[in-house]
This record gives structure tokens, sequence and C-alpha cells, in this order.
């Protein structure tokens, strides 16, 4: 590092003087002059890592230890991508003395991958973006200098993450009593490739709502957890989430779980294995149907269905629903009334759950959510996508979401790798193992075995060739 420091005392200052003097004279203002310094300083920085990772290379080939079980067999260069740009440097190949076996050893200690050329610190905001942006744009932002990452680079390290993701911890100390707790549950519609469309759900629990802070008007969940669910069976999700609730909450002290949504039958299932629930349908959908059923109708046959829906009085509305069915005439627009009279009729127990608990059920906010977490990346815009990278992209949503740290995702998802490539080597070499020895007995006569005299030894031998 002090070699990088005293190179760019001696080189680079006089030149960033030079550069700052002309700039002044030229008018340009203190934001041209910082953005100069900047590149000057992240050009100090990819030295300096340089720099680290060669004085520990020489400290590797100058180590008497390293000498007694490595032998070195050359040097060559090697370069990836870091926030503050690219990083070359030279690195020795040294081969094990005992198994011959080649590696970099100063890449293994600073956790750099042979087949990954980029930093874990551009792979954490490589995601961030990703999660939010097109993949194009966050391989312009994930670098922080003039060089950019392509589409493909960056979706291929979303493709990377397809595994079960840790759950962030956190101390929850003693099961906390709350007397409601409230589940709200959507799905997003996202065009794929081939033809097709995923259905990625997303399932929150929280506490209600409160407002952000003292000053503003805006509401916000109170201490909200979130789930991400495709392509998996309904029990699995629910029990995923009734784990959570029981692992967070005293569940003596829970009189009423309330699970609201659009009356898809994977949300209902969530009533039949969460015991002390309810559905309740959501006022998005409610809205919509009531709107269906009488937007050709005049005012005051709307009002009179609104009022009897938010009474929750199913005799007026079965009433109200026939009578516009009667009236209409156009058969399309029948057809559109009949299918919101099904709708309405068939989620009633949704409906009346707002008479009956009024005080406690509060507003669905579910569609906007999906909107916020879901849509705006991957449905909002003409694209089509992978099943996987559906998957992945909504996992690492709901990750960010729940408050996970990224860069501990990423380091997460290469060690993970690690293990798995060890886990094959040692398989591949156990299969090879195997191959050989049953070759050898396969080919090697002994005349222990051959001869027609039974022994001990020619037993033995039989039983040890019938193990390999």
């Amino acid at each position: 590092m002090y070699k990088s420091i005293q190179y760019f005392y001696e080189n680079i200052t006089e030149k960033i003087h030079k550069r700052i003097v002309n700039q002044i004279k030229e008018g340009e203002d203190i934001g041209q002059i910082s953005n100069g310094i900047r590149k000057d300083l992240l050009e100090l920085g990819t030295h300096i890592i340089s720099e680290i990772l060669e004085d520990m290379d020489k400290e590797l080939r100058e180590s008497e230890e390293r000498k007694m079980k490595y032998e070195v067999v050359h040097k060559r260069c090697n370069s990836f991508m870091t926030r503050m740009g690219k990083v070359t440097y030279e690195r020795t190949c040294f081969k094990r003395v005992k198994t011959e076996s080649c590696e970099y050893i100063v890449d293994g200690i600073f956790g750099i991958k042979a087949h990954e050329n980029i930093a874990s610190d551009v792979e954490k905001e490589l995601i961030n973006e990703a999660v939010q942006t097109s993949y194009r744009k966050s391989g312009e932002e994930a670098i922080g200098t003039s060089d950019e990452l392509s589409k493909q680079t960056v979706m291929n390290y979303i493709s990377k993450y397809d595994f079960d993701f840790p759950e962030e911890e956190e101390d929850m100390g003693e099961r906390k009593k709350c007397r409601i707790i409230y589940i709200e549950a959507d799905e997003d519609h996202v065009p794929l490739q081939k033809g097709g469309i995923a259905m990625p759900r997303l399932v929150y629990v929280h506490e209600g709502v409160e407002n952000e802070n003292t000053k503003s008007k805006r509401r916000k969940l109170r201490n909200a957890r979130y789930f991400s669910s495709l392509n998996e069976s309904n029990a699995v999700l629910w029990e995923r989430v009734l784990d959570y609730i029981y692992g967070r909450y005293d569940w003596d002290s829970i009189e009423r779980i309330y699970i609201a949504g659009d009356g898809a039958s994977w949300i209902r299932a969530g009533t039949k294995m969460i015991d002390r629930s309810r559905f309740v349908l959501d006022r998005y959908h409610l809205k919509k149907y009531m709107k269906q059923a009488s937007a050709h109708m005049d005012d005051i046959m709307q009002k009179t269905l609104k009022d009897a829906l938010y009474d929750a009085d199913k005799a007026s509305v079965k009433a109200i629903l026939g009578k516009i069915i009667e009236m209409t005439e156009e058969e399309s627009r029948k057809e559109g009334v009949i299918e919101a009279s099904g709708y309405i009729l068939s989620n009633w127990d949704g409906i009346q759950v707002y008479d009956d608990e009024r005080g406690d059920v509060i507003g669905c906010s579910a569609e906007g959510h999906v909107s916020h977490i879901y849509s705006n990346r991957l449905s909002s815009r003409p694209k089509g996508w992978s099943i996987k990278n559906v998957k992945n992209m909504a996992k690492l949503a709901v990750y960010r979401m729940n408050g996970g740290n990224i860069l501990d995702l990423v380091k997460y998802r290469r060690k993970k790798e690690e293990e798995q490539q060890q886990v094959e080597k040692h398989k591949d070499k156990t299969e090879m193992i195997r191959g050989i020895r049953n070759e050898f007995y396969k080919n090697v006569q002994m005349p222990v075995l051959t001869q027609g005299k039974r022994t001990q030894t020619s037993w033995l031998l039989k039983e040890i060739r019938g193990v390999c």
C-alpha cells in the first residue's frame, strides 16, 4: 500500500494540481472539479488493492512453510471489476507437493473465484439495482466508474440465486403478545419467454397500520414480514407463514387472524390451515366487481347496491343484482353482471366480516404491495422472463423488503457454491477410484481365486471383490 501512496504522491498529485488550475481558468464549476478528483482517487484505490494482492503473493513465495508444501509453477496476470474500477495484478500458481494439484493461493485467501470477474461489492450493487430496474441499467449502475456490465452478465448472476435464501436473523426475544394478526396476499402475472404466465405469490404478515411519523399522514404496516412463493404448494406456503407466527408471537394472546385478498383458492386455503383465522375480501376487488355490475345503471341504483354491500345485507344485495340482470338488455354486459354477481355472493363471508367485526378489520393493501414489490420490475413493461429468474427476482425483492443484507447474501451464495463444488469434486474422485478398483479386480487373475480348492484367503478376497 505504501508504494501506491508514494506513486500517487509523486505522479498523480501534480497532475491533479495542474488540472484543477486549468479547470478554474476555464470557468468549470465545483461539480466538474469534484468529478475529476474522484477519478484520480478511484485510480489510487485500484492500485492499493492490486498492491495488497501482490504483496500477499510475495509473502507466499518467500514463506519457508509454503516451500515445504507447495512448489512454484508460474506467474499469471488476472483482473476483476470492483466498484472503484478494474483491478489488474500478478499472482503465482503453486503446485501442492503431495497431490500435485495446482492453485492460485492468493485468490483463495481473498475469495477471488476462477470464473467470476467481479468482486462481491459489485455483485451486491448489481443485485440491488437489478431488483428495481432493467438488466441493462443495473449493469451500468453496478460499477461506480465509466465501465459497465452487459445485460447477459447481470442476468447470469441473477440466475445464480436459485436456492433457498437464509432468513435474516433477528433477535425476537420473548414472543410478542398481539391480539390481532393481519395477513394479506395477492399474486402478479408475469409473461414468460416461451409463452404462458408465471404467477409469483406475495404474502405478508403484520400487526396493523400506523403513521410513518408524527408529522406525516402517510401510513405504513407495523412490523411487516414478507414471503414469496412460486410453484409451491398451498400447504408448504402457509406452513412457512404459520411457522413465522408461532416463532414471533405468543399464540395464546392471539384472538383473531385476518387473511385478506381477492378470494383466490390459494388464499382461502390459509384459513383452513391457520386456526383462529377468517377470510376478508379486499375492498379493491369488491369495488371492481360492484362497478362491473352497476356501472351502466343510474346513480340511484349504484348507490343502493353500494349501501347494501357496505351494510352486508345479503338479501338486499341478491335482490338488487337480480333486478340489474333483468334490466340489462345487452347480452355481453349482462354476462358481466352475472359474473360480478357470482363473485360477490361466493365471497360473501369476506364481505360479512366487515360488519361482524367492524372495529378490527382494516383495509387490504395487497394490490399496491404486489405492484410496488413485483410488478414494477416483472410485469409492468413488455418483456419475457424465464421461470427461474421470475422466482429468483421475486425472492430477492422480498429478501430486501425484510431488511436482508445483500452483501451477506452474496457471501452466502459464493460459500454455498464453493461447498457444492467440493462435494462434486469429492464425488467424482470417489467414483473414479471405485471404477479403477472394479476394473482391477475384473482384469487381474489371482491363482488363489481361480484354483479349485477353497481356502480362507480365497473366501476373504472374493468378499472384498464383491464389496468393491
